[in-house]
């Protein structure tokens, strides 16, 4: 690692290039051991809020995430085909309430288990009191630049994500 950092010069010495490389790391770990349970980590959070909030509608569920329309409504579809969520009457004709299936709430207790397990290993390295600080650190940053207007137009920035 120290090697390929030296190569990337001032690049490697950047916060963020270290953050996005401990995010890929983290990420990558976590999909292999979601795909255990047979669900997408993206999935898994859709089905953790519902658990907290049964009977929520797919347009909070896709504002919560932060996700379009297309995508909340395929990851819904996907829950509800694996068995682990249920459509039932929403509050009006044109919505649904979401709720988990008794599949769903043993699999929202693994997920809850596995994510508690992957963040452990995540951060060993740290002590305790790091992991706090750490943590503090990353929500500062966050409410920091949550309302923040984006930095690159709309189209740009779709441009970027079919890249990734």
């Amino acid at each position: 690692m120290k090697a390929a950092d030296d190569r990337l010069g001032e690049i490697a010495d950047r916060t963020g290039y270290q953050l996005r490389r401990v995010d890929m790391i983290s990420m990558e770990a976590l999909q292999d051991e979601m795909s255990k349970l047979g669900v997408p980590a993206g999935r898994a959070t859709a089905l953790a809020y519902i658990g907290l909030h049964p009977g929520c509608d797919q347009t909070e569920l896709g504002n919560v995430l932060g996700i379009n329309r297309a995508s909340t409504m395929a990851a819904v579809n996907n829950l509800v085909a694996i068995g682990v969520v249920e459509r039932r009457p929403g509050r009006d004709r044109r919505s649904n309430a979401l709720h988990l299936t008794e599949a769903g709430h043993r699999l929202r207790a693994e997920v809850v288990q596995l994510t508690a397990d992957h963040e452990e290993w995540l951060f060993a390295p740290l002590t305790s009191d790091e992991r706090t600080e750490f943590r503090r650190l990353l929500l500062k940053l966050r409410q920091a630049h949550c309302s923040a207007e984006p930095r690159l137009p709309a189209s740009r920035r779709a441009l970027l994500r079919r890249v990734k």
